[in-house]
């Protein structure tokens, strides 16, 4: 998703709505949620900060941090 989003020409806002609008169900709901968090305590909607609330929500740290581990075990 990134990827695509690097060929747009959007603000950062602009890609937070623009991926939020193929969410469904709980992840819906969730988005819903998050964005009044972000609007009540002046977070500001940023795909740096959406995808970081995202993560956290949708991305065991078990797995992140897997990732990371084998990332640094990469060779040539």
């Amino acid at each position: 998703m990134e990827d695509m989003l690097k060929d747009l020409d959007c603000t950062p806002a602009e890609k937070v709505t623009f991926v939020t609008r193929f969410f469904r169900g709980s992840a819906s709901n969730w988005r819903h949620g998050t964005k009044e968090y972000m609007v009540t305590n002046e977070v500001e909607m940023n795909w740096d900060n959406f995808s970081r609330l995202f993560m956290g929500q949708y991305v065991p740290d078990s797995f992140t941090f897997q990732m990371g581990r084998e990332l640094g075990e990469l060779k040539q």
